[in-house]
């Protein structure tokens, strides 16, 4: 199932919303539910600006002195050479 974006300019309450949904399907109302559900996981998703800030120092800092910092094949290393 692929989402689309439809954008209506249809002024309507969500007491109308709730009375088209009524008259979904129950396959159309699976549907909605799953759309839903993704909608409400994206607006979840918010990173918040405090935490964006972080990362973009912390690539700053990074780009600055990349010599300073080890690949991560050998962090793997050294985690299994103390096992």
């Amino acid at each position: 199932m692929s989402t689309q974006h439809i954008h209506l300019n249809i002024p309507l309450s969500f007491i109308q919303v709730v009375e088209i949904v009524k008259q979904l399907s129950p396959s159309e109302k699976r549907q909605l539910r799953a759309v839903l559900e993704i909608e409400q996981s994206n607006d979840d998703a918010i990173i918040p600006e405090e935490q964006k800030q972080i990362v973009r120092e912390r690539i700053a800092k990074y780009e600055k002195s990349p010599d300073s910092y080890l690949e991560w094949s050998e962090i793997e290393n050294k985690m299994n050479t103390r096992k």
